[in-house]
Formats: structure tokens, sequence, C-alpha cells
């Protein structure tokens, strides 16, 4: 198997989403793997919460940046889905299990 398509079998298992507002990003339990953040011109801030409205990421994202994270081992478990609750100034694509 070449370095390519290692890389495509990989992300086969992932699907992202882009998001700018509130609102749910997946209905069911899923894994938090990676998130890409930027800002939309002045600094801003991200709320992720599970199915439960607990918090289980929040991040400040500063003016005029983008940056690339991936989260390590099993990533972020979100129980019975994943919401974006809060969201100011800035665009979030999260990466997570299908």
């Amino acid at each position: 198997m070449s370095a390519v398509q290692y890389l495509v079998a990989c992300w086969e298992q992932h699907v992202k989403f882009e998001k700018q507002d509130t609102g749910s990003v997946f209905a069911g339990r899923t894994r938090l793997r990676g998130i890409i953040l930027a800002s939309s011109g002045s600094a801003g801030s991200v709320t992720l919460q599970d199915g439960n409205s607990v918090t289980q990421f929040q991040v400040d994202v500063p003016a005029g940046d983008v940056f690339a994270y991936n989260l390590a081992e099993d990533g972020i478990l979100f129980e019975g889905g994943m919401t974006i609750s809060a969201i100011s100034n800035a665009t979030v694509t999260v990466i997570i299990d299908k």
C-alpha cells in the first residue's frame, strides 16, 4: 500500500463538517479526532457540547489566526451527539468518526 493509499484509507473512516453558527454537528455517538479553527477577523471562541449539554471542548481563536489540531489517541468522546453551543467570530471544521 502506498503512502497516498494509506492516507485515503485512514480518512475514509472520518468525516468533516464546517460550521459558522450554533447547532447540531452530528446526532449520534462520535469522537472528535481533529479541529481546524479560523478567525473571521477579530478574536473569537468555539464551544462544543455532547448530547447531555456537557462542554467537552472549548477554545479561543486569536484574531487573524488559523490553526489545526489533531487530538491524540482516541480523541474526545461525545455521547449522544455533538453540538456547537457557542461560536463567535470563527469558522470551525470538525473531523469526527463516522
